[in-house]
């Protein structure tokens, strides 16, 4: 009795299109769920004795746009099963290759419905499938595109406020609003954060921002991957290259920058029908293997590669004068994204004039791109969970 055709929605609604609820864990539940973790991860301790209020879970379909166009996006709304006012979190997964690993489609994923069960907490969570997955998935997902990118949550966020109106809907929002995403949704998060603070502050006003693992400055990144022997993920330049072809933003085929056989194997791998690990699995970490000599030894200098150089420049997330507090999330034995872009990005930051007390650096001691996900989740709620 929760879905509703288009037809159904208030003529006010400019951007939830559809709801469906989908499921309901009741606290108890939600305990187990994090229970799970608390051997390896104890601070998650404090989050089970706070978690208070079972949870429904809806998927939405809402109206954004990418390149001018409108589109048709997907998510996930989490929301205290309980009358009252909560803070909305929006949070921003990391690199996915795959439709079947999207939120909306795929909820019941460790990640998400550790996330999910962050509304037992007493938040409204948000997840946004990002273009390219879910209901847009026949569009190839415009990677670490920062303006479709920041977009899409934004429009998210003020779909999940149609929803909060909706009579069906108890939970209603506080007015405050959280942001948190890992890998490329720390720089997801960093660069929602700036659109919500120069666009639609008074729409979006966000206390606090948790930027995980991101990779912030493109050019340095890329310098830092072609400068390698060998690298543990291999497909993020082809996803960062092949989604920028496909979307008009650069020039020049495939075999300009990645040698055979793997520059016609990437359209196929990034079709959605591939998990991250299968598609790294097709290509090489051996970095001289896998990208043409030229784009290895000329990219900051070839004529050939200006096109791929402003991009990466476009879509860098840089610092300003915030207003929200931000804190940069990294692990020290980071491989995948070196800790060195947290570190640029808090210097940045810092140079702009933010005060140490605003923006901070939070080195997670010893941790991986991987082994820093679930503590850097947990530290981050525990955060939240103080100022809220």
């Amino acid at each position: 009795g929760c879905s509703k055709d288009k037809g159904d929605q208030p003529a006010e609604n400019k951007y939830l299109q559809t709801f469906e609820k989908v499921d309901s864990y009741s606290a108890g539940f939600i305990k187990a769920i994090l229970g799970t973790q608390s051997n390896n991860h104890p601070a998650v301790n404090s989050i089970i004795t706070s978690t208070v209020y079972g949870i429904d879970i809806y998927k939405i379909a809402y109206k954004t746009t990418f390149k001018g166009s409108d589109v048709t996006a997907s998510g996930l709304v989490c929301v205290p099963a309980a009358g009252g006012e909560f803070p909305i979190i929006s949070f921003q997964n990391g690199t996915n290759t795959s439709h079947y690993k999207a939120p909306s489609v795929n909820p019941n994923e460790l990640m998400y419905s550790l996330m999910e069960a962050m509304a037992g907490n007493g938040y409204i969570v948000v997840i946004a499938d990002y273009l390219g997955f879910g209901a847009s998935q026949s569009m190839i997902h415009p990677y670490y595109d920062k303006e479709s990118t920041s977009q899409s949550v934004v429009d998210m966020i003020l779909a999940t406020h149609e929803l909060l109106n909706d009579d069906q809907v108890e939970a209603k929002s506080s007015g405050k609003h959280f942001l948190m995403g890992y890998s490329q949704g720390g720089w997801a998060t960093l660069a929602t954060l700036k659109m919500c603070e120069q666009s639609y502050n008074s729409e979006i006003p966000v206390a606090a921002a948790s930027c995980g693992a991101g990779a912030y400055d493109l050019m340095t990144m890329s310098d830092y991957v072609l400068a390698q022997q060998t690298f543990p993920g291999p497909l993020y330049l082809p996803y960062f290259i092949y989604s920028k072809i496909n979307a008009g933003y650069i020039t020049g085929g495939l075999t300009q920058y990645f040698k055979e056989p793997y520059a016609s194997r990437i359209p196929g791998l990034f079709d959605g029908t591939h998990s991250n690990d299968e598609v790294n699995a097709q290509l090489n970490d051996t970095i001289e293997k896998l990208v043409t000599n030229e784009l290895k030894n000329n990219l900051n200098t070839s004529a050939d590669f200006a096109s791929l150089r402003s991009q990466l420049a476009a879509n860098s997330a840089g610092s300003w004068s915030c207003n929200a507090i931000i804190r940069f999330y990294h692990g020290t034995s980071d491989l995948n994204v070196p800790p060195e872009q947290s570190d640029i990005i808090y210097t940045s930051f810092i140079n702009t004039g933010a005060s140490s007390q605003k923006v901070s650096l939070m080195p997670l001691e010893g941790l991986t791109h991987e082994t820093g996900l679930i503590p850097w989740g947990i530290e981050t709620i525990n955060w939240f969970n103080q100022i809220k």
